[in-house]
Order: structure tokens, then sequence, then C-alpha cells
């Protein structure tokens, strides 16, 4: 599957939607934008730290998380907008889209911008189709490690039903704790409302945590979790919040166990998939499978819409992948778009040099 291709379907970076997953719809009722001349931007990219870029000039300018006077951050190979916990600002980007569509100028319409948010482990857990704007689970099983202990956690749906009426951001969850004498009875969770007050809610919404140690189920604002460590997994509408590191104080971390799949999975291969059918995939999980010490246990951290789609990693060291971005400015309305061409002096912990091209949406030719 090609990388744009993915950012129809990898949507999260948290984003929101109102169907049942965005959170705000752009464009012209599908018409097309002319954009203008294009420039060139070098940006010398640290290790660590970051490099803050205005793309209006373009230029590289001081930054910081309380400034607006910047719209995209570089920092290794991470890649964030003025929004959400990256800043002050109310930007956010798209993509990627076809490559040529740089190239042309003709942006097409594109169902949402996407702020930078909190994610992990879990943020491929669904594939989006964009006709139904309905969420498919992959049936990945991920890993979760809190200490010494583990559990094997199965997304099995969004949606469950309310008065007898079928609602969304209602999570069906399996779960089972793994030790090395053997497997623990598995736990099924009906329900768990993630709803938090529906797309465009109010910010300090409550939704619901899990304890996958006691099985309590408690409701928490975003505040109340990021200080709380009486819960190991949160469901915020299409998110799933791992108490750890930037997710929350309690040290978790997890891990998708099939995530090398999701470039292959289709939307009629997931639609075939059950409950029932994936639960041989689930109880094949066991104790070596969770223990391997090649595994990479994370929490939370901040991601934005180009995430890892922007990069291909495929050689020695990684390269820019073929693809247009749309960006949203700081300002929450000027709108770019934007390629990156290619790297210069890339290492294992930066691309070096990264020089971009950018075009403003929508000014004359």
């Amino acid at each position: 599957m090609k990388q744009y291709e993915r950012s129809w379907m990898m949507l999260a970076v948290a984003l929101g939607l109102a169907c049942p997953a965005c959170t705000e719809e752009v464009g012209d009722d599908g018409q097309t934008t002319t954009a203008g001349e294009d420039q060139e931007l070098v940006v010398e990219v640290p290790a660590t730290g970051h490099a803050y870029v205005k793309l209006d000039v373009p230029e590289v300018v001081a930054g910081g998380e309380t400034s607006t006077d910047w719209d995209l951050a570089l920092s290794g190979y991470d890649v964030f907008t003025n929004s959400g916990p990256s800043g002050a600002g109310d930007g956010g980007a798209f993509g990627p889209l076809e490559p040529e569509v740089f190239d042309t100028g003709e942006v097409p319409q594109i169902p949402f911008i996407s702020a930078d948010e909190l994610g992990g482990a879990f943020l491929g857990w669904y594939f989006y189709d964009g006709n139904t704007h309905r969420l498919w689970s992959r049936y990945h099983v991920h890993a979760i490690k809190d200490g010494s202990r583990l559990w094997k956690v199965q997304l099995l749906g969004y949606y469950g039903e309310i008065q007898g009426a079928p609602a969304s951001a209602l999570y069906q969850v399996r779960y089972a704790e793994v030790l090395d004498s053997g497997i623990g009875p598995t736990v099924s969770l009906k329900d768990v409302n993630a709803y938090a007050g529906g797309a465009g809610g109010p910010v300090d919404a409550p939704s619901e945590c899990v304890d996958l140690g006691t099985g309590t189920v408690v409701s928490k604002t975003p505040s109340e979790s990021a200080s709380s460590s009486d819960w190991h997994l949160c469901f915020r509408r299409e998110m799933v919040i791992v108490n750890g590191e930037l997710g929350g104080p309690r040290g978790v971390g997890a891990i998708d166990l099939q995530s090398a799949e999701s470039d292959a999975e289709t939307l009629e291969q997931l639609q075939a998939k059950t409950p029932e059918s994936e639960i041989a995939r689930f109880d094949a999980i066991d104790y070596a499978d969770l223990a391997d010490p090649a595994l990479q246990y994370r929490g939370d951290r901040v991601v934005s819409a180009f995430s890892d789609l922007w990069l291909d990693r495929s050689g020695a060291t990684p390269a820019p992948a073929a693809g247009t971005w749309v960006v949203r400015a700081a300002d929450g309305e000027t709108r770019f778009i934007v390629r990156i061409d290619r790297f210069e002096g890339a290492t294992e912990d930066t691309p070096g040099r990264v020089v971009l091209r950018v075009r403003r949406e929508g000014a004359a030719p």
C-alpha cells in the first residue's frame, strides 16, 4: 500500500472525527484550489531540540511552545505542527496526498486537518472507511507492560448500543494477563464509554479508563487521567491512551504486535473479521511473545499528521517518502502545500539538512 493511501486510514494522530472520528471538514465541496509559485527552504535539523519553520516566507525562525510565529517544527525524525501539545497555535496538517499534487498545484478536497495529539502503540488500531465514515478494528493484539506484569489486549470494535440504538465510541475489548506460568483468564469489557462529549465536545469531558490488573473502569477527564496512576488504558473517542511517558505517570508501555501487517490490510479483509474469527489470534499470543527482549514498549508521545508517514525507512538511513502535505499555519486560517524533496547528511538520529518546497494554497500563480 502506498504511503499516501495510508493517510486515509491512519487517522490518528488523534483526529476526533465527527463521523465518528473527524474534527473538522475543510475544502469547498469537492473543488480544487490552484496554488502559487513554490519556494525552497533548507532546514538544519538537530538530533535533539527543534528547528522551527515559518512557511509564509519560508524561513527558519526562533520558536517555542508558547510562540505562534512558526508552523512546523522538526526534531530528529519527527515533524510537528503548531497545535495541541506541540504549540500555542491553531495549526495542523493532512497527508500524504499524491506526490503530483504539489507539482500541479491542484489541491483536492480533504476531509479534515489534524492537530497534534498524544498517541502511541494504539495509533493505528483501526481502518477508517471514508465512504461510510466507520472505523473497523484491525484485531491486532497489543502487548501492555507495567513493571513486571504483562497483558495482551485486543480491541473488538468501536460500536455498541444505548437503549437499543446503535452508538459509536463504545469499545468492545478483551484482555488477559500473561504469566511465565501460563495465561490468565480472558476478560471481556462491553461498551467502554469513550464518547467524551462527541467530536467537538468540551476538552474536559470525561471518558472511561481501565485498570487491567483489577478490571476497574473509571471515568476521568484528560487532566485527571494525566496525573493519575490508577489506570492502564484510557479510551477517548477514537484514541486509546497508554499511561506512560506523556500519556500518564504510571510508566506503562505498549506495543502493537502485528503493526507490520497494517500496510497490506484492506477494508474488505477487515470487514470479514469478527470477534469470533479472531479469538485464535488472541489465544496464540503467549509469554514468550510478550517477554521478547527485542520488543520496545513505549508510552504515549506527541504525534502529528506527519507521524512516520513522511519517512521511507527501507534504506540504510531514512529518506523522505513521496507525497504532498497540506499544512494549516499557526493562525488557523492560512494553508500551504509542502513537499519534502531530500535529506542531506542523514544519520541514525537526524535527517541532517531537510530540503523542502512550499506553496501557499490558493495564491495566484
